[in-house]
């Protein structure tokens, strides 16, 4: 998987960042501090994390925390019926991780002098060769640089479809996306490609005259001691599940590997991957020239050979349908973070939030490591509440009732709890409210040009253009005709808006530059206008009631009470509300 500048949802390499998705930082957001390194406290706030994460469903999988070479974490989480196997032994689909190890086999032929990084690929691709791919190199595919179109990615010309669970030949993958006109010119751009490994995945076949399974099982797995990682699916595998919560999940279907031949389809486990790091840096890997290419970024965007780089962190992410999995290291510190789950959302529009889910417990898990603070999900506690009404100073009403002997269910009384923040504007007691409010008028007036006095730079062309106008009619395809338009929250970097139309709401989000004028307007996330949606609720150490949003596709939200009075905490934002009797 890569994130890539734009909307990409992928089903063997997943997905998704781009400006029609951008990264939404709100009060439970990391707080920047000096580095410094972790203390005792810190490493068991990872712990914390992990755990509190599967206390709320939200996680089940493996992890393993590694700081200056010694194991922080190392456990397999999950309740009842996650899929769990084997505990630490579970292996899971990796997904797009298994481009390093492609990347790796590739590299061992080259060290054997079997060819160069620079030869043209159709010298080495026998009957697979293509005459669109004549200028295309063996580099260029390894660094996602080729121009040929992706499959499994929206927006790249290439129809999209699903893996089964039938194998396919190898030249029926290839034919899905031969036929596809190059993106770009061969090295000019970078566009992130899973039919360039598959490719990778051909050349290893015509060069090694072993098929690509069996020339990993041999020179690959077997010859560097993975003994628990291959294509087969087996006792230790853990079952995919698509959603989160219990009553909410459901099993995946598998799809046979060879559906991502060389850009996914592998299995593996904690201890292998962990043992990988440790053999991909070491003497015994390749010849030195190579090992420190391998290890090395090779494009501006942060991409080597089969390893995405940022932070100084080589990493990589990779999810199928049901399994999310995240690796990244850090050479200089001898530390590493691998997470591996076996939960997704099954919709295509939101498998990309299942990604982002586990890349951001990895991101905090290394600002725990670099000794900074993180704000994990609320502790539980124990609360005694009746079936109760609070109303709101907009009006709304919110219901709250027993689940079960340890949590609630929080009913808006005409809408979902986590929109009643949404559907509040802002008081205007800043000079950022007042422009947001008159952005949101202006919107759902359609007064487009009129947005240019609030913007800077290419985003007062977007609006002088006509472009603005053009990307809202598209917007206005999805939600229908506009109800509504909200300015619900802002801070220096960035302010969100709701948009209510007659099918389903939309979040926009608008980034400010210096001087706090938007120089862009991007899509953030849609919420589809079904039935009233109850949120299940926990009771939490303060007193409160914590709203976990994140398994129906809702922002989270915090209760907190005191006496009749309730606070209805979210995005940064407070409302109040007083006990009512029916």
């Amino acid at each position: 998987m890569k994130i890539i500048p734009h909307l990409s949802v992928i089903l063997i390499v997943c997905c998704s960042l781009s400006c029609s998705s951008q990264p939404v930082q709100t009060e439970n957001e990391i707080t920047k501090e000096p580095e410094r390194q972790p203390s005792e406290s810190n490493l068991e706030q990872i712990k914390d994390l992990y755990s509190l994460e599967a206390s709320y469903e939200r996680f089940s999988g493996s992890v393993q925390v590694s700081h200056q070479g010694k194991v922080i974490i190392e456990e397999a989480l999950g309740g009842t019926n996650s899929g769990i196997t084997s505990g630490l032994e579970t292996r899971f689909d990796i997904g797009s991780i298994s481009k390093s190890f492609t990347a790796a086999a590739i590299l061992s032929l080259v060290d054997e002098g079997n060819f160069k990084l620079q030869d043209r690929i159709n010298t080495h691709l026998g009957a697979f060769a293509s005459d669109r791919w004549q200028k295309v190199t063996v580099y260029q595919l390894l660094t996602h640089t080729s121009g040929i179109p992706s499959i499994y990615q929206t927006e790249q010309g290439i129809p999209i479809f699903m893996p089964e669970k039938e194998p396919i030949a190898l030249k029926e993958l290839i034919a899905k996306f031969s036929e596809g006109k190059l993106l770009f010119k061969p090295g000019s751009e970078f566009s992130y490609s899973n039919s360039g490994y598959v490719l990778l995945a051909a050349i290893i076949e015509q060069v090694s005259g072993q098929s690509y399974d069996q020339f990993m099982q041999r020179e690959i797995f077997e010859r560097y001691g993975l003994n628990s990682t291959s294509f087969s699916i087996d006792k230790n595998t853990a079952q995919p599940y698509f959603g989160y919560r219990t009553d909410l999940t459901r099993k995946a279907a598998t799809t046979h590997w060879s559906w991502a031949i060389g850009a996914g389809g592998i299995q593996t486990n904690l201890t292998d991957l962990s043992n990988w790091l440790e053999i991909i840096q070491s003497d015994g890997f390749l010849n030195q020239e190579l090992r420190e290419a391998y290890l090395k970024q090779h494009e501006s965007i942060g991409y080597g050979y089969g390893w995405q780089f940022a932070n100084g962190k080589i990493q990589h992410d990779g999810g199928t349908a049901g399994y999310i999995s995240f690796i990244s290291f850090d050479p200089a510190t001898a530390s590493h973070v691998i997470v591996l789950s076996n939960r997704s959302f099954e919709a295509i529009d939101r498998f990309g939030e299942s990604s982002n889910y586990i890349r951001n417990l990895v991101d905090k898990t290394w600002r725990i490591l670099e000794g900074k603070s993180i704000e994990t999900l609320p502790k539980h506690g124990k609360l005694s509440l009746e079936p109760t009404n609070f109303q709101f100073v907009n009006g709304t009403q919110i219901n709250i009732r027993k689940a079960s002997d340890s949590t609630y269910w929080v009913t808006g009384s005409n809408m979902t709890p986590s929109r009643i923040i949404p559907a509040s504007a802002l008081e205007g007691s800043s000079t950022q409210e007042d422009m947001m409010n008159d952005v949101a008028e202006l919107l759902l007036r359609k007064k487009h040009w009129g947005l240019a006095k609030h913007c800077n730079g290419e985003m007062k062309f977007v609006c002088y253009s006509g472009l603005m106008g053009v990307g809202m009619k598209m917007i206005r395809k999805k939600t229908g005709a506009m109800q509504k338009v909200t300015a619900y929250f802002v801070e220096e970097r960035y302010g969100l808006l709701r948009l209510i139309g007659d099918k389903q709401a939309a979040d926009l989000i608008a980034y400010f530059d210096e001087e706090g004028k938007i120089k862009g307007i991007f899509e953030n996330r849609y919420y589809p206008f079904d039935e009233v949606k109850p949120m299940l609720a926990y009771p939490t150490q303060n007193r409160g009631l914590f709203l976990d949003g994140f398994n129906i596709g809702e922002p989270d939200v915090l209760l907190e009470f005191e006496g009749d009075k309730v606070l209805l905490k979210q995005a940064g934002r407070v409302l109040e509300g007083f006990r009512v009797t029916d």
